[in-house]
């Protein structure tokens, strides 16, 4: 096992304890595969920090954006903590067994130096994790956790899930499915009691907190794959996380389906007993979509949760797919997030990923939006090659979701 170094060191405690938590949070599923978390502080009041006390009392430390579950995880970290006392050069045995380092803050070329000349001479891994700075900083996080991860584990997380996918594919193939988008045409099928009829029936992200959609929809399969919002250390992504706990609890038939890499996180946040029913599929960056997980299992990354999971296990499932909810929006609204079902509880509870995730928000939503679309079509005639029927039951600014809009709202 080795140590990671957090990089720069700490002005005040306030600083440290924000990394310290997003820190329990991130390296939570591998707290076995390191030795330390190696804090340098540059504070004058050193001698003031008890981390033992910080781990042990979380919860009196740990600001009101953040998981509450973190503070219960935090005493896990006793004696995987340390604090090096750093005002000027980083002490030699700070260095002398990294796995890699995080870089905390990245707006300094100066203290940028650092992390580049350790990672040139120790060959260790360095992680750009500056919230205000790195767009992907909970992404690349993630990354970097899982990889103290052995190949031979690696693949163990993936035969695994393999395995429970085509446990479920034998109750799942052949029906006509229903998947359900979280977008404000979504509150009408709720509101309208729409029957989709006898569908396989999946929904994804924010709906799994609507108890009225849950009801209603009664699905089988939810998504969710989003960094922030979903595998984050943030109060939004701690609620998702234990609505998802409670809806696998209240229906036994309910399977949840996200990004590989996210898997131990979500079994780390969940009680054993639910984690037959979480599955991961991996990723990567090939041009062309696959939508056969039989024949390999992975899917395109893309940025939208339809066209990175939900189409490609829907047309691996079923020849008939119906879709709901994905209303898109207008290219001369694309300056914000996209509107939702429920908005403004939806909107209210984001507020705090937007706190402790700034650069995540600092995107271009119209270049995102154009990208989606393409996608959209890309995927669906795809699946059309292959004799898969897609409609789209509610109306939609997509332009490959208008043109195969079939309503019976």
């Amino acid at each position: 096992m080795a140590d990671i170094l957090f990089w720069p060191p700490f002005p005040t405690r306030e600083r440290f304890h924000d990394q310290l938590f997003r820190s329990v949070w991130h390296f939570l599923p591998f707290i076995t595969k390191f030795d330390r978390l190696i804090f340098p502080y540059a504070g004058d009041d050193f001698l003031l920090l008890d981390v033992d006390q910080v781990l042990n009392i979380a919860k009196v430390f740990l600001g009101k954006d953040y998981d509450p579950a973190i503070g219960d995880y935090a005493q896990r970290f006793r004696g995987k903590v340390q604090v090096v006392q750093c005002a000027g050069a980083l002490p030699l045995e700070a260095t002398a067994n990294l796995h890699g380092i995080v870089v905390w803050y990245a707006g300094s070329a100066e203290l940028n130096a650092v992390p580049n000349e350790i990672a040139a001479r120790t060959g260790c891994e360095t992680c750009w994790a500056d919230p205000t700075l790195v767009q992907q900083e909970t992404l690349g996080l993630i990354k970097f956790a899982l990889s103290l991860s052995t190949k031979d584990e690696i693949d163990r997380l993936l035969s695994n899930s393999v395995y429970l996918f085509f446990e479920n594919l034998k109750r799942w193939t052949g029906r006509p499915m229903s998947v359900f988008g979280n977008g404000p045409t979504l509150q009408q099928v709720v509101d309208q009691k729409f029957d989709p009829g006898p569908t396989l029936r999946a929904v994804c992200n924010s709906t799994i907190a609507d108890d009225k959609a849950m009801a209603h929809l009664k699905p089988e399969i939810a998504f969710a794959g989003d960094p922030v919002q979903h595998g984050g250390a943030s109060l939004y992504a701690g609620k998702f996380r234990a609505d998802l706990q409670k809806a696998l609890t209240e229906n036994p038939n309910l399977v949840f389906i996200t990004q590989l890499g996210f898997v131990p996180y979500f079994k780390a946040a969940t009680p054993p007993s639910l984690h037959t029913r979480i599955i991961g599929v991996g990723n990567n960056r090939s041009p062309e979509f696959n939508i056969d997980l039989t024949q390999a299992f992975y899917s395109s990354a893309t940025a939208n949760i339809f066209t990175m999971l939900v189409l490609p296990v829907a047309f691996t499932i079923s020849k008939q797919v119906d879709i709901y909810g994905c209303d898109g929006q207008e290219f001369s609204k694309a300056t914000k997030p996209w509107s939702h079902a429920n908005e403004s509880d939806y909107m209210g509870k984001m507020a705090v990923t937007h706190r402790l995730h700034p650069a995540f928000w600092q995107r271009n939503f119209a270049e995102e939006l154009t990208s989606y679309y393409g996608d959209m079509d890309d995927i669906i005639a795809a699946a059309e090659k292959k004799g898969i029927r897609v409609r789209s039951i509610t109306p939609s600014y997509v332009p490959a979701l208008a043109k195969r809009f079939a309503s019976a709202l």
